[in-house]
């Protein structure tokens, strides 16, 4: 798996690309993983931007997009969890040598702006936190989603879903999970750092502490299925620039 080092040869591609926008414009499709969504959209619009190229982005659970592929939906690059994407070149259904890491995102806690950030700075006292609050929001792990599968087992672990059921609201995708935060119907919500620093009326208050800390891997590949791969190189080029890669590491996800 390339930690988006990639050849020269397709940073020039780019370039070319960009040269001739006009004569080689073309359209791709993206499914990715909402957690990468604020800044893969932000990148996106540069790289149509300079290139001519479009591209049309869908974004969600990590098991919603595995079943829009298992549906028969085409794509030309998919972004998934790394060990997801492992196993697509693993069974041919990754174009080989077309991965590449985009970064890791970390599961945290954000409040409402204006509001007393809780103690999470141990696992006892995120436990105390939890029991605490009012109100708790996170994703459904019924929908597949990684933060939403990783924070129901930690409650397990934790030994606080019984305490908390009666005020857990769970929400198909982490918009909702901050948009509940930022109603005021939730105290603190839980999910990806990276889908609460875009949104200015919540504060991140950090991620997990050490002892049940969650981070977690993404990575790209190009679908052996894809027509177009030509352009999805290219846009996977463009996620490589030092100026792609500033823009992720501001929301939250890094390398």
């Amino acid at each position: 798996m390339r930690n988006f080092s990639f050849a020269t040869a397709a940073v020039t591609l780019v370039l070319t690309l960009a040269s001739n926008a006009g004569a080689q414009a073309a359209e791709i499709v993206v499914l990715a993983a909402a957690a990468v969504e604020q800044p893969f959209e932000a990148v996106v619009h540069g790289f149509e931007h300079d290139t001519g190229n479009k591209v049309a982005m869908s974004f969600g659970s990590v098991g919603a997009i595995q079943s829009k592929l298992k549906a028969g939906v085409k794509a030309d690059v998919v972004i998934l969890s790394t060990a997801l994407v492992a196993a697509a070149e693993k069974d041919g259904a990754a174009r080989a040598g077309s991965s590449a890491v985009i970064g890791r995102a970390e599961i945290g806690v954000a409040v409402r702006n204006g509001t007393s950030p809780p103690d999470i700075s141990t696992a006892d006292a995120f436990k105390k936190t939890l029991l605490a609050a009012k109100s708790v929001s996170f994703t459904d792990p019924a929908g597949g989603g990684t933060a939403a599968v990783f924070v129901a087992g930690m409650l397990e672990r934790l030994g606080v879903v019984d305490a908390i059921k009666g005020k857990s609201l769970k929400f198909n995708t982490g918009r909702e999970v901050v948009a509940a935060v930022v109603r005021g119907d939730a105290e603190i919500g839980i999910g990806f750092t990276s889908e609460f620093v875009p949104v200015k009326e919540v504060k991140v208050v950090g991620a997990l502490p050490k002892e049940i800390e969650f981070v977690n891997e993404y990575s790209a590949y190009i679908p052996a299925t894809s027509a177009a791969e030509v352009t999805a190189q290219a846009l996977l080029a463009y996620l490589a620039r030092p100026a792609s890669r500033d823009i992720f590491k501001a929301a939250g996800v890094g390398m």
